[in-house]
């Protein structure tokens, strides 16, 4: 605690040198199926200032988690340093560790090392970008991890081996996009973008991916529908050239009593095959809350209610229903068979923000694996729960 505790002396004491600052402290405590007596904990400290520059700005926020499952670690982070330099009025650059995703929304999204350049034309507005990440605190970033990667990216961090057990699998991602605001028609809008991803890892078998990324989001009155879909090129040197894809609808409606939003989607992703390979994202995002598997492999067919009661109270209620679209992608102890019914989730999560700075949530969800049958008659339940709360000033 003396480490979090000398960071927030430090920053106190520089912090009005500049032009607008603050702390986030947020607190968070995770129960998991695998120990019913077992929870985690995630105390985080991250100050943040912006420092305006011309027409530029400089945003940094940098800080250190309390980690308890167990036992307690402390690991430091470099959350966000962000560089905007606005030449003109349509032209751009960000640069450091910024925030971006692809324009699919279903191959890559988070926070990378790189630079990224966008160009405002009027009736297209056009992006490049690249980034790198092995810098990245793996924990955080999630990328995918090749398989036969001889790192253990399992492993708990260790300031004894802080190379091997911090940094994030090594990718280079470079990527070409546009956005087509009102096209074809007044309320619609098209996303195109091209993506690649080079395999720095040590695997003896790297993967190489290549994408073709479009979304489509519409607009009319309340009712709101997007679509993406990703084609992916993997090449490996075992297997060659082999295509996969994914792809992603959703159609919500608002009402006005409670400014609410009812919506129905569909999420699926190639698996493996004798001639396509399972869908590769860049970012191994869960597909559930108590039931986790990654984007490859599956689809998941969800509704969900949001509800906004009070200016200070929202919450939401969903469920998913979990398919595997092969029958090797995914893989779980308590799978005995073929089929490729996985079953259904139920969560929610109510979110509460009495102040603007303070804001506490409350996230859950449970599992029921015999809704489907591709789980053998013994296997349990599994839920998850997530207490959090956020102050900032």
């Amino acid at each position: 605690m003396r480490i979090i505790f000398s960071i927030a002396i430090l920053f106190a004491a520089i912090a009005p040198v500049f032009a607008d600052f603050g702390f986030v402290l947020s607190e968070g405590f995770l129960s998991e199926h695998k120990d019913e007596t077992a929870f985690v904990s995630k105390t985080t400290i991250a100050p943040w200032f912006s420092v305006p520059i011309g027409s530029s700005d400089l945003y940094l926020s940098a800080g250190i988690s309390a980690n308890y499952e167990e036992e307690m670690s402390f690991i430091p982070e470099l959350f966000r340093l962000e560089l905007t330099l606005r030449p003109s009025a349509d032209f751009g650059v960000r640069a450091g560790r910024i925030h971006w995703q692809d324009t699919s929304r279903l191959a890559a999204f988070g926070y990378f090392d790189g630079a990224e350049l966008f160009l405002n034309l009027g009736a297209v507005q056009l992006g490049a970008a690249g980034f790198y990440t092995g810098f990245l605190y793996r924990e955080t970033a999630s990328i995918n991890i090749s398989p036969g990667d001889p790192a253990d990216y399992s492993a708990d961090f260790d300031w004894a081996d802080f190379g091997g057990t911090y940094f994030a699998p090594r990718r280079f991602i470079t990527s070409i996009y546009g956005d087509f605001p009102c096209f074809p028609i007044g309320r619609g809008n098209i996303h195109a973008g091209l993506l690649a991803q080079f395999d720095f890892s040590d695997a003896k078998e790297a993967i190489n991916t290549q994408y073709l990324l479009l979304r489509y989001t519409f607009y009319y009155r309340r009712f709101d529908f997007a679509a993406s879909g990703a084609a992916e090129l993997e090449n490996t040197k075992a297997g060659g050239f082999k295509p996969a894809f994914a792809f992603s609808a959703e159609g919500g409606f608002q009402t006005s009593l409670l400014k609410d939003r009812l919506s129905f989607g569909l999420r699926y992703a190639s698996g493996s095959g004798p001639d396509t390979a399972a869908f590769f994202p860049l970012i191994r995002e869960a597909q559930g809350v108590a039931f986790t598997p990654v984007f490859s492999g599956i689809m998941i067919l969800r509704a969900r209610y949001q509800a906004r009661f009070l200016p200070s109270l929202a919450a939401q209620l969903g469920g998913r229903y979990f398919i595997r679209t092969d029958t090797a992608t995914y893989a779980d102890s308590f799978i005995d068979n073929d089929s490729k019914l996985l079953g259904a989730e139920v969560d929610g999560s109510i979110l509460w923000a009495p102040f603007s700075d303070l804001s506490f949530s409350l996230e859950g969800g449970i599992y029921f694996p015999q809704t489907g049958q591709a789980m053998s008659s013994g296997a349990p339940l599994r839920w998850s729960l997530n207490i959090g709360a956020i102050f900032s000033f």
